[in-house]
């Protein structure tokens, strides 16, 4: 009975300094992610980085964060980000977004809103951190430009999922419930307006080849270009009006897709 209790508090004890290692590097990681970006030009401002979820997990969330790549121009900005993980498996991660948050081009800034938002990503264990599978869901999404246009999405869900057989390549895929499009693609669309006000789904489905894979250099360097599509579906229903290509295209390093795509459209006129 004594053997078992020192056993079973040596156990605990292990698991203890596990999780208090794997927390301290859990955090230094982030920050030296950050440090870097900083490094680089990057505006990279973060309120406070706090990780719970003892024993058990890895629970980190970000507050008051700003991160802004000066080459591109892209910023965006949120109250606060977590990023959730089993502590035996830190690599598979899901990441949870604030109802509201910014994201910014050159071009211009667009209010994101929504009821629900969270993706879920498995990274491959190693320091490069490539992606294996993400998958993001939301609920009554909302984008608001500041330039006027408005758009709204009541569901959606994408998907991206590495294949194994094929280099720097991945399955991609959207289906989108209820799209409201702006005014000015609803005038250059429907001008007779004798479509219904949303588009009732939206679906994705390709296989994709890129120039380099999708890791933590994607976001730290330059982003993978696509090199080869395969679309095995682009569909959308408006109503009456039905829409769907499928094909094939090789991407030119100069950007320019050359292949064939076959378009079926139902009641296209509209």
């Amino acid at each position: 009975m004594i053997r078992l209790i020192v056993i079973l508090l040596v156990g605990a004890l292990a698991w203890m300094t596990w999780w208090a290692v794997g927390h301290t590097a859990y955090e230094k990681g982030l920050s030296a992610w950050i440090e870097q970006r900083r490094a680089e030009g990057w505006a990279a401002d973060v309120g406070s980085l706090h990780t719970a979820g003892f024993p058990n997990r890895f629970d980190t969330t970000l507050t008051d964060l700003r991160l802004a790549d000066p080459e591109t121009g892209v910023a965006w900005t949120a109250p606060f980000l977590q990023f959730l993980s089993l502590a035996y498996k830190p690599h598979q991660v899901i990441a949870v977004l604030p109802e509201k948050h910014q994201f910014s081009t050159p071009v211009g800034a667009i209010d994101i809103s929504h009821k629900d938002a969270r993706a879920s990503l498995f990274l491959k264990a190693e320091t490069a951190l490539g992606l294996d599978q993400a998958i993001f869901v939301f609920e009554d999404l909302q984008l608001e430009a500041e330039e006027g246009w408005t758009t709204r999405l009541t569901s959606g869900r994408f998907a991206a999922e590495s294949v194994a057989a094929a280099e720097n390549t991945y399955r991609l895929g959207a289906d989108v419930a209820g799209f409201t499009p702006t005014i000015a693609l609803r005038r250059l669309l429907d001008p007779a307006r004798v479509l219904p006000e949303t588009v009732e789904s939206l679906r994705f489905d390709a296989t994709t080849a890129f120039d380099r894979p999708w890791d933590r250099f994607a976001i730290e360097d330059a982003r993978p270009q696509p090199t080869r599509i395969d679309l095995m579906e682009l569909s959308a229903r408006w109503g009456t009006a039905t829409f769907r290509a499928a094909g094939e295209v090789d991407v030119t390093e100069a950007g320019y897709p050359e292949g064939e795509i076959t378009i079926r459209a139902v009641e296209w006129r509209k």
